[in-house]
Formats: C-alpha cells, structure tokens, sequence
C-alpha cells in the first residue's frame, strides 16, 4: 500500500508538500535536513540532521524563493521505494511495483554517501552522471562541449561555494533506454565542484530536467523509468 504526497516544482526545485510543510527533495544530498531533527513519511519516522555547518532551512529558503521547511535526501530515499511525478504532481511513498526499464546505473564509492549515478549519452559520449533532483541546471566535463558556442550566462548556487555563474552549452542526450533522445542545455561545474566530481569518478550532474521529463522511481539503489510518455 502506498502513500501519496503533493509534488511539484517552484523555481525550478521539486518540493514535496505535506503536513502543512514544503520539504525540497534532494537526490544530490547524502543527508536529510529538518529543524525538529526528524522528518515523518508515512508511518516512517526519521532521525535526520536539524542543519548542517553552512546549510540551514532558512539558508535553503532564501536560495529556492520560497518557505522550506525541510530537505529530503537520499539517506531516506534510499530506505523505502519512492516514485516522482511532476507531470502528475504526486510523489507515491513505497510504490514498490517493480518496472522494467530502468537506467544503466554507475557504481560509486562508498565515499558517495548512497548518491546514485546513471550513465547516459552526451553528445554522442557516454556519461556517468549524479542524479540531482536540487539541481536546478546539469552540469558535465568542459571537454564534453568542445567546439560547441555558448548558449549563454546562468547563475546558481552551491552550499558549499555560495553563488557563482557558469557559461552553458546544448546538448543532445540519450537516455539509453527505450532509444529517448533530447536537447538539453548543461553548465560547466566551478572548480571546486569538478573536484568532488572527479574524486567521485563521473563526469557532471543531471538536473531536475531529468524529472521534468520523466516520471522517476528509486528503488533497491536503482534509478528506474515506470511507464509514460513524453
């Protein structure tokens, strides 16, 4: 029996509302923030940080643009089956219908902190990406975009190096399942965060364009596609 909660995107980041609460889900976040130190899904209940050294929830609030009360990450969502739909703004809490097609997954060290990485196709390269549904533009290797113009100036944040721009690039991505390919504009990550990217072997991020575009399961330390369409 599954549980459904409210899910929808607010300036380009996916919160979950229930409990009278916006709580931001973070696929790119190892750990889980609320304030009262616990976050309840369901019959769940969770003992999870109040706030991290940098990173608070009145921090992610004025970053996002809108009351957060809480960040979901993956030391919960790895616990229990969680299903995203923003196409139909509802997150089902232990869906465990087991789908067929499911994304080329990219071991990670266990440095990673239960992370979870896809491989896909870039421009015609295969890619080991992070999913991170808190990232409101993907990020891939600059040699990825070699030859390419920029397609303009962003601006974005890190809770580890504050605001900073990134030049971006289209791309062409195949998610290699089911042969979907699509354009998608990438950035290219600061220097501090490459680092992290490369201690952790995979080439950039994929973004919350991932879950505009699809309705996403995680289950069992896989990323999987349920049914639908574009």
């Amino acid at each position: 029996m599954f549980t459904e909660y409210p899910f929808k995107i607010i300036n380009d980041h996916p919160i979950l509302m229930g409990y009278g609460q916006n709580i931001l889900v973070d696929t790119g976040s190892p750990i889980s923030i609320h304030p009262s130190g616990r976050l309840v899904f369901g019959e769940n209940v969770f003992t999870v940080k109040s706030s991290v050294p940098g990173v608070s929830t009145n921090y992610i609030s004025e970053k996002v643009g809108c009351e957060i009360n809480g960040l979901l990450g993956m030391d919960i969502i790895n616990s229990m089956p969680m299903l995203f739909s923003l196409k139909d703004g509802v997150m089902f809490l232990d869906d465990d219908a087991e789908y067929s097609a499911h994304f080329k997954m990219c071991p990670l060290s266990p440095m990673s902190g239960g992370l979870l990485a896809i491989t896909i196709s870039v421009n015609g390269k295969e890619a080991n990406m992070i999913v991170d549904s808190g990232a409101p533009i993907s990020y891939i290797r600059r040699d990825f975009v070699s030859g390419l113009e920029s397609v303009g100036i962003v601006n974005d944040f890190s809770p580890f190096i504050g605001d900073f721009q990134t030049e971006t690039f289209l791309c062409e991505v195949d998610t290699m399942v089911n042969q979907d390919a699509y354009s998608q504009r990438f950035g290219i990550p600061p220097q501090a965060v490459s680092m992290t990217l490369g201690m952790l072997n995979v080439d950039g991020v994929i973004g919350i364009e991932l879950f505009k575009r699809y309705r996403i399961q995680f289950n069992n330390q896989t990323v999987y596609l349920p049914p639908q369409g574009i």
